[in-house]
């Protein structure tokens, strides 16, 4: 009698787990079974899982990069041509996230001679801003901003070599020390927009003052704002406020830009210009550029781009014929993602409105490897 009354329990129960599989799962994570505790005692002991050990490993990241090749320098009127096997840049970078908040970042460059490039921590305050402190590019330029690995022409130009990059006082978009605040607003969705995405408003404002291995002291105040109308458009303002010392007084220099991005697959065409003080020569400057890319999908992992770029740079707006003209070809090949091959031309004419003109229209002839490892 009482073996068949244990039974009829055991089958009631049963029946009763059946019909509710909630019980039995809250019984099993509660671990009522010795069993249980024991398997849930064992998990906490033992070591990480796959999937665990795929998020740490996410949270770290080290690559190296390298932009090698060969190139070919001519001038219309000297006659000489030249010729050179290069390393443009080596790099190695390290990204690690140690809380989901705080990104610490460290580059390090093996071209010429070992020194660092971009040395900061990053500090997501918000999920709409964020604050930057280090080494690393100021927000100019979306061209100066762009990866050089990224560029389908090697060479960012005359305007970019001349102001943003490198003056006597520091470049205007150049890596310095500083210290950041960014954020992203996204307009909500019952806001009236262009297209189906909504808007979105991103902004950087910064102050950075020169390295220290540098002769000529500088601070520089930048901002940027940019707007994103729709998927693939994007339109930005930037201003640089620029201090430094010059024959025992301060003065100030001042570079405004703007630039478009419009991405529509498999067209893109990027637009920029700045206008400003020439801290190296004085007087006022002015350049604009323009870049076009098509993109030909060869295969799933291969592409065949072609590139244009056509530049004006004017470094003094009180002389006259002293106008810059800069044409640049480039047909790129990338192999699928870590590896491009360029076939770039390009030639500058300087002084181009004067009638005649001693300085140099070089012309380059380069053939360089991008790689990412």
């Amino acid at each position: 009698m009482q073996l068949t009354s244990q039974l009829s329990l055991a089958a009631l129960s049963c029946l009763i787990l059946a019909l509710d599989p909630g019980l039995s799962q809250a019984r099993a994570q509660a671990g009522e079974t010795q069993t249980g505790e024991t398997q849930a005692e064992e998990a906490k002991q033992a070591p990480k899982t796959e999937k665990s050990t795929k998020k740490a490993d996410q949270n770290l990241r080290v690559r190296g990069r390298i932009q090698t090749g060969w190139e070919l320098d001519a001038d219309n009127n000297t006659g000489n041509v030249s010729d050179s096997f290069f390393i443009r840049r080596a790099r190695v970078d390290a990204r690690w996230m140690p809380l989901d908040w705080v990104k610490l970042v460290l580059e390090l460059e093996f071209a010429d001679k070992i020194g660092p490039r971009d040395v900061y921590a990053e500090f997501q305050l918000h999920e709409a801003v964020a604050l930057q402190v280090g080494r690393f590019k100021k927000p100019f330029s979306r061209l100066r901003m762009m990866s050089p690995w990224d560029l389908m022409i090697p060479d960012r130009g005359l305007l970019d070599r001349a102001v943003i990059d490198d003056t006597k006082y520091g470049g205007f978009g150049a890596r310095d020390y500083g210290l950041m605040v960014s954020g992203e607003l996204e307009a909500p969705q019952d806001f009236p927009k262009i297209a189906t995405d909504p808007l979105k408003l991103s902004w950087w404002l910064g102050g950075f003052n020169s390295l220290p291995n540098e002769t000529n002291y500088h601070r520089d105040a930048v901002a940027r704002t940019q707007l994103r109308l729709f998927k693939g458009l994007v339109l930005a303002i930037d201003g640089s406020l620029k201090l430094y010392e010059e024959s025992s007084s301060t003065k100030t220099a001042a570079l405004l830009g703007a630039d478009l991005k419009w991405e529509w697959d498999p067209f893109r065409l990027q637009l920029e210009g700045a206008w400003g003080d020439n801290v190296n020569q004085g007087g006022k400057l002015w350049g604009s550029h323009a870049t076009a890319s098509w993109t030909f999908a060869l295969s799933e992992e291969i592409n065949l781009i072609p590139a244009l770029m056509v530049e004006v740079f004017d470094p003094n707006t009180t002389q006259a014929d002293d106008l810059d003209l800069r044409v640049a070809a480039a047909l790129n090949l990338d192999l699928r993602e870590n590896i491009r091959l360029i076939l770039s031309l390009d030639k500058t004419w300087q002084d181009l409105s004067a009638s005649q003109s001693a300085l140099p229209d070089p012309l380059k002839l380069t053939l360089q490897t991008n790689l990412r490892f």
